[in-house]
């Protein structure tokens, strides 16, 4: 009887542990790996300011304090500026960036962006 409950809770905690790693990742719709940066802007055309990261496989979006609609969650301006940052640290050095993004209105909204190493 013992046996049978350490089980249960040993495959309980292990799916719980597996359903929280997975919800950072559900964020996004899609990911891109190892792209290197050709270029990386920052309007304040429209609102607060936009960011625009193009790789090789597209171009990314991300506005500050505006809502691109589609469900998505609005990044603040801390977060896009340090999106910014990593793109550029990535531009000038040569190294590549990962991207984390949804797709709302034709175009890739970024979620997340990250320096690979």
């Amino acid at each position: 009887m013992w046996k049978r409950i350490g089980n249960l809770c040993v495959s309980s905690s292990v799916a719980l542990t597996l359903l929280l790693g997975a919800l950072p990742a559900s964020a996004a719709e899609a990911e891109v790996h190892n792209q290197h940066p050709y270029h990386v802007g920052f309007s304040t055309e429209w609102a607060e300011g936009e960011l625009n990261v193009n790789l090789p496989t597209g171009e990314y979006y991300a506005d500050v304090a505006i809502s691109a609609g589609c469900g998505l969650s609005t990044p603040n301006a801390e977060a896009v500026r340090m999106w910014q940052s990593l793109a550029l640290s990535a531009l000038l050095s040569g190294k590549t960036v990962s991207i984390g993004y949804s797709d709302c209105g034709g175009y890739h909204y970024i979620q997340w962006l990250t320096l690979n190493p």
